[in-house]
């Protein structure tokens, strides 16, 4: 059969088709051969994701009652700089919605969602800076305030959702009781949630934006307490 084609401006879904393609960056990793297929990327990424967004803007701005920031769609090229890996390309597509006064990496996101060969769904703030933090294990470690974030934490854990950061610590925050009942979110220097197990009976279809926003409404109230404390400063 051919591949099922996206309705332009509409967001239908992520055509199967487009794991194939993955598969086939993946294995190829150059150049030569992303320029003779980027139109497939387009098509069957690009595209796709372009339209979920689009649709997103509103209900996630509603949801929050904040403004958001314009999406940033990240490149498909790797930063090799400073890797071992010098695989030129990334194995998924990324794209996030972050809050109106923020960059992409600067403050929390409304939505952050990578798809390809791995896959994510992401709210919330992902890294902290240094004061940030210790405002956060300052609440963490209040029985008060810690009782409030775990129970957040473990309501967004209905529909899947788990905490999250950009970087954990392997072991305690110094000074803090290896034993303590939320040491796993103190061991974490951001205060997000993410889901890594997409059901695939939506995601080709347009019932993957429904599933979206079901994760940023189990998300959101996290979030909120994030700003409502001034966790940014």
């Amino acid at each position: 059969m051919p591949p099922r084609v996206p309705v332009p401006g509409r967001f239908t879904g992520f055509p199967k088709e487009g794991l194939a393609w993955f598969r086939g960056l993946a294995m190829a990793q150059s150049r030569d051969w992303f320029q003779s297929h980027k139109a497939g990327y387009q098509q069957l990424w690009v595209e796709p994701m372009q339209a979920l967004f689009a649709e997103l803007a509103a209900p996630l701005a509603k949801l929050h009652g904040r403004t958001l920031g314009p999406a940033k769609f990240f490149r498909l090229n790797r930063d090799v700089r400073f890797s071992k890996d010098k695989s030129p390309y990334k194995t998924n597509i990324s794209a996030m919605f972050p809050f109106e006064g923020f960059g992409p990496m600067e403050g929390p996101a409304a939505l952050y969602v990578h798809l390809g060969l791995d896959e994510l769904v992401a709210f919330g703030f992902y890294a902290f800076e240094p004061a940030q933090l210790l405002r956060l294990r300052k609440k963490l470690l209040d029985e008060k305030t810690g009782a409030v974030i775990q129970r957040l934490v473990d309501d967004a854990a209905k529909v899947g959702l788990a905490p999250d950061a950009m970087e954990t610590l392997k072991r305690a925050p110094v000074g803090v009781d290896p034993a303590h009942p939320r040491i796993e979110l103190l061991k974490r220097k951001g205060l997000a949630l993410s889901n890594a197990s997409i059901p695939a009976k939506v995601r080709h279809t347009a019932a993957f934006k429904d599933w979206v926003l079901t994760q940023a409404e189990a998300a959101a109230p996290l979030v909120k307490w994030g700003f409502a404390q001034k966790l940014l400063g």
